[in-house]
């Protein structure tokens, strides 16, 4: 969700506290950009339970194809992403369907761009069996049969669009390190698909047009000991009048680091200039290929912790890489 609690049918977009563990809705950017062949990620957010119930869900998975048999640092990517969530008494759901593409080169040594598209299909829709109107309370009472005395109401209750998105990152590997930076942008929605449950027709009056996004973001690790890392991330997007600004970091311990035993614990948080009021605390579990994230949002500053008793809601991710057997010809995988 982007931001408007008070118009439950206005477009809002999927919102993660946990960014960096999204990576294809952050920008498409970032498909294939992890070390492995395959990756696929889990989120679910619960948020503003105390005001609006609103879940959201995510999957996606990524597939790396290389361009030269026995290189690994030059290649495309393929994969599909679902997103859907429903919020409120009138059951607002969304729900898009994605197949993110794009292709990774080096530009030096240890430096990687990646262009990436995501073409999506989406569905929004909402049921009016709840639905109630002022006129419909009767001295105080509720008559389901009043007149609503409503001139305008939804031409329809559900809705198909095509959307596109499209990005770029850059990253800088560290050659011996477990440090790197990815850097980057995306743009969401640049052809701004009809979301107007008014109008009958695409040319009707009260027409809504979903606004475009831009997302601007960096994230890194710097190994400061052969057993702690320093982590720090930034993300800065907006969409039509609402921003948002989120940046912090933490510290990893690499508890073990027996090959293919590996297991760390990451734990940090983030600020939120969001309603200018959240902080995230956030710990992560890395165990092998498997990464387990929680965080909790905690409103703690701006007027909306009123309603949320200073509570926004849990986020959890669950990211799995996997790695085919190589033989390589120059090298292997250069991303960590």
């Amino acid at each position: 969700m982007m931001g408007c609690l008070h118009l439950p049918l206005s477009a809002q977009d999927i919102h993660f506290s946990q960014f960096g563990n999204m990576p294809i809705n952050l920008s498409p950017g970032l498909n294939g950009v992890f070390g492995g062949d395959i990756r696929a990620v889990g989120n679910f957010r619960d948020q503003w339970r105390s005001i609006v119930p609103y879940r959201t869900f995510c999957v996606s998975a990524e597939k790396k194809m290389y361009l030269e048999p026995g290189r690994y640092d030059r290649y495309l990517s393929a994969g599909l992403l679902v997103n859907a969530d429903r919020q409120g008494s009138l059951q607002l759901s969304s729900l898009q369907v994605g197949l993110p593409i794009s292709l990774t080169l080096p530009t030096r040594k240890n430096h990687f761009i990646t262009l990436g598209v995501t073409p999506a299909f989406g569905q929004r829709k909402f049921s009016t069996d709840k639905m109630t109107f002022d006129a419909q309370w009767v001295n105080s009472v509720y008559d389901p049969l009043a007149n609503s005395r409503e001139d305008q109401l939804f031409q329809r209750t559900n809705i198909q669009y095509f959307d596109l998105s499209a990005g770029l990152n850059y990253r800088i590997q560290s050659p011996a390190l477990r440090s790197y930076l990815d850097f980057g942008a995306g743009i969401h929605h640049f052809n701004r698909p009809d979301h107007d449950f008014w109008s009958s027709g695409f040319d009707g009056v009260g027409e809504v047009r979903l606004s475009s996004k831009q997302s601007f973001y960096a994230m890194g690790l710097l190994q400061i000991d052969p057993r702690f890392d320093l982590a720090a991330n930034g993300m800065y997007q907006e969409q039509g009048a609402y921003r948002e600004l989120v940046y912090g970091g933490g510290l990893r311990w690499h508890a073990i680091r027996d090959a293919y035993n590996e297991f760390s614990i990451q734990a940090g948080a983030n600020y939120r200039h969001f309603f200018r009021d959240a902080i995230i605390p956030y710990v992560e579990l890395r165990w092998k290929t498997w990464t387990l994230g929680v965080s909790y949002d905690w409103n703690w500053k701006s007027e909306v912790k009123v309603l949320t008793k200073r509570r926004a809601g849990p986020e959890v991710s669950l990211i799995y890489r996997h790695y085919n057997i190589k033989m390589p010809k120059f090298k292997s995988c250069p991303m960590i």
